[in-house]
């Protein structure tokens, strides 16, 4: 006999034997118990979680002749026809491959044949959110008014893909995700009754893999027995992170203690050695992204109620809560959004690793240069606003006893410098440009994640020059200066400028001698603006004039 997976040897049979489903199985078995079966039935939640199984045992269970608590008995003519799938009593419909309207009206004339042998004729609609539109408006007047001895179980991953005008028809059930617990249970189960030793913590590095889907457990446990076997030793915790390509509970811990000892080096190093051994980069992303959490619950939560939430042992908890002691709250969350954000930016990256590494970088931080460089854009922002806006007066004070008015020969000046704007020179026009060829370039992330790091250093004769920090922006330059790349920079901002446009990315403080005499003249021009800028101050008080952007 060939082999079976055991995902399909151990499919449940009974509800008896289902896990991390009580409320919808309890519900299922007292309608057959009662009688009270409706005509129509949504089966919803994520994958592996029983959806299609229940609906296979609901099925045989209400066309038992003898049910024992609303269980199929297993023994009667239709129950063993049922499960030999040699009745047609039941049918088992793929929605992803018959989702057009002539299939649903094929269903709809074999819908007027009574069942063979039991009382029910029951159709399973699987993946029904795969259906056309047509197709729901072919089989909306069926499952409205289907004859009494027909029962349609819809079953899906995407309940909200669904016509309302379907979801008002159908008694509807969520399947959840199943709890860590009763997965490594019915692994235990298993794994006894094939005399097959297993470490718990083996058991738990699959349950957290299988991310609440029985099916993808039996998957998983599936692989680590094929590899445990040609290797000749038990399942261990080393086994599982070797299949699953994920780092071990010290690998991690270790590289958070680099990150919040600003070790960015060791990172680094830690890093290499990973993809050294083979492990896939979004995996590791991915755990340590989930370590960083687990830091930051028992930070907030302290040690028994993260336990719970984590779903781990005290230990462990305590374990986590030392160390995110070493880290403030603001850290730990930055530090967390910034491997988040990896995580996104790898699907697009040509070299995951890169993006790995940058993450790592800027976590590796301390808060005051961040502190820093929050500072600095702010001061940025502040000059940009100097230079392209305008200058408004503020509403009128309530007037004091010791304000003194304003000279009268300073009355027009006051009432025309507000309007006036800052000295429209190249710079404002070319940094709007560049501004908006970054937009552009937004929609394409492996340039962006470089472009966002440069500055606008000059643009002269439709050649903009821009450049990066030192050290880190090396690998934005040298990236940047490729032929593709640069042409791509280049054509944003052609579309930008609406004339031929050139980039140049260097290094900052590798500015030409041109550019530097352009960096003068615009430093000149933000001298003047600030220059009427003071006056008007003097003029109306500071505390009256604020600037708006154009």
């Amino acid at each position: 006999m060939s082999y079976q997976a055991l995902y399909r040897r151990y499919r449940p049979a009974r509800f008896d034997d289902f896990v991390g489903q009580e409320a919808v199985i309890k519900t299922l078995r007292s309608q057959v118990m009662s009688g009270r079966i409706a005509h129509a039935y949504l089966f919803c939640g994520t994958r592996g979680t029983g959806k299609t199984s229940t609906a296979k045992v609901f099925a045989r269970a209400v066309n038992c002749e003898q049910p024992e608590r609303g269980e199929p008995c297993g023994v009667c003519p239709t129950c063993r026809a049922l499960s030999a799938e040699s009745s047609l009593d039941i049918l088992e419909i793929d929605a992803a491959s018959n989702n057009g309207v002539d299939e649903i009206r094929d269903l709809r004339e074999k819908v007027k044949y009574p069942p063979q042998t039991g009382r029910y004729r029951v159709y399973i609609i699987d993946e029904v959110h795969m259906l056309s539109q047509g197709a729901f408006n072919a089989l909306l007047k069926t499952l409205e008014e289907p004859p009494a001895y027909v029962v349609f179980i819809l079953a899906t991953t995407e309940p909200q893909k669904l016509p309302a005008t379907i979801l008002s028809r159908c008694q509807r059930f969520d399947f959840g995700r199943i709890p860590s617990g009763q997965i490594i249970a019915r692994l235990r189960v298993a794994l006894e009754e094939g005399q097959i030793a297993a470490e718990e913590a083996a058991l738990t590095r699959i349950a957290r893999a299988a991310e609440g889907g029985m099916r993808d457990a039996w998957s998983i446990l599936d692989m680590c027995l094929s590899y445990a076997q040609e290797d000749g030793q038990g399942l261990t915790e080393a086994l599982v992170l070797r299949v699953l390509g994920a780092a071990d509970r010290s690998f991690l811990f270790e590289f958070a203690d680099r990150l919040i000892d600003s070790d960015a080096p060791g990172a680094l190093a830690m890093i290499d050695e990973m993809m050294r051994s083979g492990r896939e980069v979004q995996v590791f992303v991915r755990d340590v992204s989930a370590h960083l959490r687990a830091l930051m619950l028992a930070q907030i939560c302290g040690e028994e109620q993260a336990a719970e939430l984590l779903d781990t042992t005290r230990e462990d908890a305590a374990a986590y809560a030392a160390q995110a002691g070493r880290a403030s709250h603001e850290r730990l969350m930055r530090m967390l959004d910034l491997f988040l954000a990896g995580e996104t930016d790898m699907k697009w990256a040509a070299q995951p690793r890169f993006a790995l590494e940058t993450a790592a970088i800027r976590a590796c931080a301390p808060e005051e240069s961040v502190q820093v460089e929050a500072l600095a854009a702010r001061v940025g922002e502040l000059e940009r606003k100097l230079r392209e806006g305008v200058v408004a007066a503020a509403p009128a004070r309530k007037a004091k006893a010791d304000d003194r008015p304003a000279p009268e020969s300073a009355a027009p000046q006051a009432a025309a410098t507000p309007a006036a704007k800052a000295p429209q020179g190249p710079a404002p026009e070319a940094e709007r440009i560049w501004q908006e060829a970054v937009r552009q370039i937004r929609q394409k992330p492996m340039i962006f994640a470089f472009v966002k790091q440069g500055r606008l250093a000059t643009a002269e004769n439709g050649c903009f020059t821009v450049v990066f920090p030192q050290g880190s922006g090396a690998m934005a330059v040298k990236l940047l200066s490729m032929e593709d790349k640069n042409a791509q920079v280049a054509e944003a901002l052609t579309a930008a400028a609406g004339y031929p446009c050139t980039f140049r990315a260097a290094i900052e403080g590798t500015v030409a001698e041109s550019d530097k005499n352009m960096l003068a003249a615009q430093q000149a021009a933000k001298e003047q603006a600030q220059s009427n800028l003071n006056r008007v101050f003097d003029a109306f008080g500071r505390e009256n004039v604020r600037v708006l952007d154009e």
